[in-house]
């Protein structure tokens, strides 16, 4: 938006009329064509949320995260209920966080050059603390013989590769899956200057669970290193196989939300903004 604010003097004579005098005219016009730069957008928590909320938004991130990893890992889980959580999570707390809840969708906003550098930090930090804590808090609610021997619960708590699934295409798979879930919310949110962020959750929620569902088989569809980082770690004091091939859900997550971010920056040619935070 672009505000002109024009001051003039004009003295004249006529043979009916004589003017002298100051005019002011105040020219407000909307210069939407025009892509917003990385100084209009430092202070842009995803959709226009202010630095100054910064804490809150913070907590609300933490917060999120704990419940859906909580419940994206409770054992005998229904196959819809992490789509319907973050259908829920994004509807009540994106005007206040943006909703991200995923260190990847955090990436992927900050390539787009729509988040503050000190946002960029911190949201992955207490995504990660809340994933840890949401893992934790699944396996306080169980017995300690069923946490351990619970193949329904290794399967689907724990992000691990299928059998006979080779790790390239565990990567390609989650980087496939992200992309979509990123790019998903990428559109939705970043926009329009005022989300329906009821109308964005449904959309993303339902992708999510959309990936859930296809690649349920392969890699268990993480899409977020801190649902996959909480689960394995508590895990891990019973048994170290959940580390292997964890690297799978960082890289393709990272890769494919970077990706998202391109295809973003190309639909809407959005090339005036830093490529990463100042």
């Amino acid at each position: 938006m672009s505000n002109r604010i024009q001051i003039s003097n004009p003295e004249f004579d006529n043979a009916d009329q004589r003017h002298s005098g100051n005019e002011v005219r105040v020219d407000i016009s909307n210069d939407s064509s025009r892509p917003r730069t990385r100084k209009e957008n430092e202070h842009v928590i995803s959709n226009h949320i202010d630095e100054w909320n910064i804490y809150q938004a913070l907590f609300v991130e933490f917060l999120g995260t704990t419940i859906y990893v909580f419940i994206a890992t409770i054992p005998y889980y229904d196959s819809t209920s992490p789509g319907m959580a973050l259908i829920a999570l994004i509807a009540c707390f994106g005007k206040i966080s943006g909703g991200h809840f995923n260190p990847a969708v955090t990436i992927g906003v900050s390539l787009c050059g729509r988040l503050s550098l000190k946002a960029t930090i911190l949201y992955p930090v207490v995504q990660m603390v809340g994933g840890l804590l949401g893992a934790a808090l699944t396996r306080a609610v169980q017995p300690s013989h069923e946490y351990i021997d619970n193949e329904y619960y290794f399967e689907k708590g724990i992000t691990v590769l299928r059998e006979n699934v080779k790790p390239g295409w565990a990567l390609l798979c989650e980087g496939l899956i992200t992309l979509f879930l990123v790019l998903t919310y990428l559109m939705c949110t970043l926009e329009k200057k005022k989300t329906n962020w009821l109308l964005a959750s449904l959309a993303i929620g339902f992708i999510a669970q959309a990936n859930i569902l296809a690649a349920d088989f392969i890699t268990r569809a993480s899409m977020n290193p801190a649902r996959s980082f909480g689960p394995a770690v508590c895990m891990s004091f019973f048994t170290k196989d959940v580390w292997k091939h964890h690297y799978v859900y960082w890289v393709g997550p990272i890769v494919g939300s970077a990706l998202a971010a391109f295809v973003w920056r190309c639909l809407n040619w959005q090339w005036s903004c830093s490529l990463l935070p100042k």
